[in-house]
């Protein structure tokens, strides 16, 4: 009987699979027989197909006025889209008119092949924005600018905890507290947990990085913040935490210096005392670096943060770092980089990762910041694929109705020198559509 049933299961999927593959409309699930769409593909110059509708045109014509009667002048070959001195805050005016001459709604996007501009200090900044029939703006020079700079604005606060430890201080994990007018348990505050640093002076270092705004902080051991209601806390447990440090700013931390505060054995308000602080000057910290540097190929270019000509300043200070400066290339085939001077000489176009690291001299702590370094072979830097609208709608052009125009859209769009003072030169070689 069971030999019978396995013979019966054998023949009904034989039945099954047979079925499936020699009758294309037997499925489980409902499967198309053929793909109905594709990619745009470009046929001739400014002429598209789309396979699910036919006949995408494109036509742009540029105005000095950006008057809606005044876009009469062709600019559909390449490079008919650039300008070269265009005044401080005047701008370039194009109308770009898409035509969907099939029966079909189609949904497309505009897009310029490449943006070029010069990073001549000369030259102007650029923006391109759209006015119709959907609203952007987008600064192009800000990105194409030779240097971009981040600005941390933390202080590096040190803390010293004695070999022998005091009452309560035997751990080897502790947390910073700051804020303003911390309370009693610090639950207003915000807590940093500390890195080591290694054995020096008789004691156990560790530092962490806190605000240059920060008014008010103190130490804490692990845990000790974890009910954070005062009536919960016994005198012993108070003695886990330091006694509230005020005005740190006025202690001297800085770009330039850090602080260190070193636990003592004695008790002060029911809070473990801090001794004095004194400072030092060869700890670990940047604070105001790049974020990104531009640099063609046959140029060096120095980016060692020290170098003042070539990096703001913080106000107040004559210096972005603290500690001995290393820096290294994340990618040689792009950049080389000297470990000790931070001059990149370029090597071929292309992006990498600029590492500085600060090391402090006095404890055993460092720092790093990464840095894109983007360079080209020209000294224009160069968007590819730049939108300018996306995801437009295209209607029917329906014959039948009064409106000659109901299959177009037109995109009103504009390049814009935002300089105050240079006159802005830049290219586009071309415009194009896509999905």
């Amino acid at each position: 009987m069971k030999k019978s049933k396995v013979i019966l299961a054998i023949a009904l999927a034989v039945v099954i699979v047979i079925t499936c593959v020699s009758v294309p409309t037997f499925s489980w699930f409902t499967r198309p027989q053929s793909q109905s769409g594709k990619e745009m593909e470009l046929q001739t110059k400014n002429t598209y197909t789309a396979y699910n509708g036919k006949n995408v045109t494109i036509s742009t014509k540029s105005s000095a006025t950006g008057v809606e009667d005044s876009y009469t002048t062709d600019a559909n070959n390449d490079n008919d889209c650039s300008g070269v001195a265009v005044t401080p805050y005047n701008r370039r005016y194009f109308c770009t008119t898409i035509t969907n001459a099939s029966t079909t709604v189609q949904n497309v996007s505009l897009y310029a092949r490449t943006l070029s501009i010069p990073t001549a200090s000369s030259n102007g900044t650029l923006a391109l924005g759209v006015n119709a029939p959907t609203r952007s703006y987008h600064d192009y020079s800000t990105l194409a600018a030779q240097t971009t700079t981040i600005t941390r604005d933390s202080m590096r606060i040190y803390f010293q905890k004695p070999k022998v430890a005091p009452d309560g201080w035997t751990g080897t994990e502790f947390y910073i507290c700051w804020g303003d007018n911390l309370n009693a348990t610090g639950s207003n505050g915000t807590y940093y947990h500390m890195s080591y640093c290694g054995e020096k002076d008789g004691c156990y270092n560790y530092y962490a990085d806190i605000p240059m705004t920060a008014q008010q902080a103190f130490f804490a051991c692990e845990n000790w913040g974890e009910n954070k209601k005062v009536e919960d806390y016994t005198a012993d447990n108070w003695k886990r935490r330091t006694q509230t440090m005020q005005n740190l700013f006025s202690d001297g931390q800085s770009q330039l210096q850090s602080v260190v505060y070193k636990l003592s054995n004695s008790i002060e308000g029911g809070n473990t005392k801090i001794e004095n602080h004194y400072n030092v000057n060869s700890g670990a910290c940047i604070n105001h670096y790049y974020s990104s540097i531009f640099v063609t190929t046959g140029s060096t270019y120095d980016a060692s943060l020290s170098n003042t000509n070539n990096i703001p300043v913080r106000i107040g200070y004559s210096a972005n770092n603290i500690g001995n400066l290393e820096y290294t290339s994340g990618d040689e085939s792009v950049f080389t980089v000297g470990k000790t001077t931070g001059i990149i000489t370029p090597v071929g176009a292309g992006e990498a990762t600029l590492y500085t690291k600060a090391i402090g001299s006095y404890f055993s702590d460092e720092q790093q910041v990464e840095t894109t370094i983007k360079v080209t072979a020209t000294d224009n830097y160069v968007f590819n694929d730049v939108p300018i609208v996306k995801n437009i709608q295209l209607p029917v052009d329906n014959s039948e109705t009064e409106d000659k125009n109901e299959g177009e859209i037109k995109i009103y769009w504009y390049v814009i020198n935002n300089s105050p003072s240079n006159n802005l030169t830049y290219t586009i070689d071309n415009i194009y559509l896509s999905l």
